[in-house]
């Protein structure tokens, strides 16, 4: 019995520690051309950087870092739309980080169109800044960690004696456990998000957003490159977008880039 519960116990810290070695390693990817592309940046080589940063993002890696840093390049060539396009990439992955979030308002002061969306419920915008204190990566280490602490403190009550070290254990491992499965939901909700392509960036000079999938349907209004729209369909050729104050209208696929 005593080395059945051993075996528990074992078990449980192997699962932990293969758990978040996975999470913290999951993908090491060719970093010489991120270095490559860092060192073309700090010598104000733009425009090289920019190829380098590309060949990085196309082996399929997430960096916020190449993203931000990608939207510099193109905040300093003066393509804004391209830059406000990586910064809203890059904030997807980082979405606490002050300097993305800093050089994006800079970067949408350079465009044409300033469309004001509604303010949030000042419960959702404290929601949404809880959310976004950790990435989609560090909330799913914190629900594994917590997870295994859960699991610790139900082997612990498979194994100690006494009624009271029992009880503290196993009750501690349920409310412990609850608290696993909250991270877990943000860190789903952060992913989900993450993945989501419902928002995209005008990169078309200027576009006429009109009533209907069609040419010659009624034109509605006038957007402008750098524009920040959401997704809401798509029908052949053709994406109905949504603004942040409601206005809502088609355009062809070809005039925005998803985020």
């Amino acid at each position: 019995m005593k080395l059945h519960k051993s075996f528990i116990v074992s078990f449980t810290l192997l699962f932990c520690l293969m758990a978040t070695t996975k999470t913290l390693f999951a993908f090491t990817g060719d970093y010489l051309l991120l270095d490559s592309a860092n060192a073309a940046y700090n010598k104000t080589n733009y425009t090289k950087a920019i190829g380098f940063y590309k060949d990085f993002i196309k082996q399929g890696i997430e960096s916020a870092q190449a993203y931000y840093n990608l939207g510099n390049c193109y905040y300093k060539t003066g393509e804004y739309p391209k830059a406000i396009l990586y910064y809203e990439k890059a904030e997807k992955l980082a979405p606490a980080d002050a300097d993305v979030q800093f050089n994006l308002q800079l970067a949408n002061l350079k465009i044409v169109d300033k469309i004001p969306a509604d303010a949030p419920l000042f419960i959702f915008s404290g929601w949404k800044k809880f959310e976004n204190k950790y990435t989609e990566k560090e909330w799913a280490i914190i629900f594994i960690v917590i997870l295994c602490l859960s699991l610790l403190l139900f082997a612990l009550y498979l194994t100690v004696s006494g009624i009271l070290a029992k009880q503290l254990c196993f009750w501690s491992g349920l409310v412990i456990f609850f608290l696993s499965l909250f991270t877990f939901y943000i860190a789903h909700g952060q992913y989900e998000l993450l993945n989501a392509h419902d928002t995209a960036i005008v990169m078309t000079a200027s576009v006429t957003v009109k009533g209907a999938p069609e040419e010659k349907a009624t034109q509605l209004f006038v957007l402008h490159e750098g524009t920040k729209v959401s997704i809401v369909k798509t029908d052949g050729d053709w994406t109905e977008i949504k603004l942040p104050n409601g206005s809502q209208g088609w355009l062809n696929s070809t005039d925005i880039t998803e985020i």
